[in-house]
């Protein structure tokens, strides 16, 4: 029997995960949001190699021993170049998957003519990013780093109230263990809208998809980058954030791996509108 994990690697001087298999589809590259590294697309990346997809998460500076410290002093433009650096080393066009800040990236490269397709998971707006009555509890005591450009690091109730409010409680504590620091520069730039996407030339295949209950990246924003991307965003009953791990991740993933496989066979279920 074929074994389907994702194993480590590096890419581009960056520490990575990849699930290799013998296909001609194009590679998925997985782009992982932010207080994140790549590690949580491993569940995604096992079941698309059991359907004969190759994929890709590669982890940015700031993580994973790529420095700076606490991805202090970076900015999105950094991470935009950090996975121009992968792509170039994958010498080929990927599908996209990029959940939260991930998808805003996602967007930028897709702007070069760089990807083959995207998926747009609880996409970070090429727009203000506001912060929800129920977050202000938790954006608040960071407000004065974010705007210093400081790292910063939500705590485990912030945490689960606005991110992990549809994992399973017992599962939380484990989640947060695993959050990295993020630059403050980063969010003050999503917080303010300072990253503008030229939507008239992003003009691959795309899917974009929002969890009803997402604190973070509220519906409405998820289906005002769909309208730009002349789509339908694909809201969830019952999904937030951190769907990639929410119970009934296989529903949405299934949904994924339908969108892919028609695009790869050329049937453009959901193209963009001409």
């Amino acid at each position: 029997m074929e074994n389907y994990r994702a194993v480590a690697t590096r890419i581009a001087g960056f520490p990575a995960l990849q699930s290799t298999v013998d296909t001609t589809n194009p590679t998925l590259l997985f782009l992982h949001g932010a207080f994140v590294g790549h590690e949580p697309f491993e569940p995604w990346m096992e079941y698309f190699a059991k359907r004969g997809w190759r994929s890709v998460a590669a982890s940015r500076r700031g993580r994973a021993g790529v420095g700076p410290k606490h991805a202090k002093g970076l900015k999105i433009a950094d991470y935009i170049d950090d996975t121009m650096a992968v792509i170039d080393a994958l010498k080929e066009k990927p599908i996209l998957v990029g959940h939260s800040l991930g998808g805003l990236i996602a967007q930028k490269i897709a702007e070069r003519d760089k990807a083959a397709g995207l998926v747009l998971v609880c996409p970070a707006p090429a727009a203000k990013l506001p912060a929800q009555p129920i977050a202000l509890p938790t954006y608040l005591p960071m407000f004065p780093k974010i705007l210093a450009g400081q790292p910063i690091l939500p705590g485990p109730n912030g945490c689960s109230t606005i991110a992990l409010n549809q994992i399973p409680a017992a599962d939380r504590a484990a989640i947060h263990k695993a959050l990295v620091h993020e630059s403050g520069a980063v969010y003050r730039e999503l917080i303010f809208g300072s990253v503008k996407a030229d939507f008239s030339k992003i003009v691959c295949p795309t899917m974009v998809i929002g969890g009803r209950e997402d604190r973070i990246v509220a519906p409405a924003l998820v289906e005002w980058t769909a309208a730009r991307l002349k789509t339908t965003a694909h809201i969830y009953d019952g999904h937030a954030h951190w769907l990639l791990a929410e119970p009934g991740w296989e529903a949405i993933a299934d949904d994924v791996f339908r969108f892919v496989s028609n695009l790869a066979s050329g049937h453009r279920l959901y193209a963009i509108a001409s």
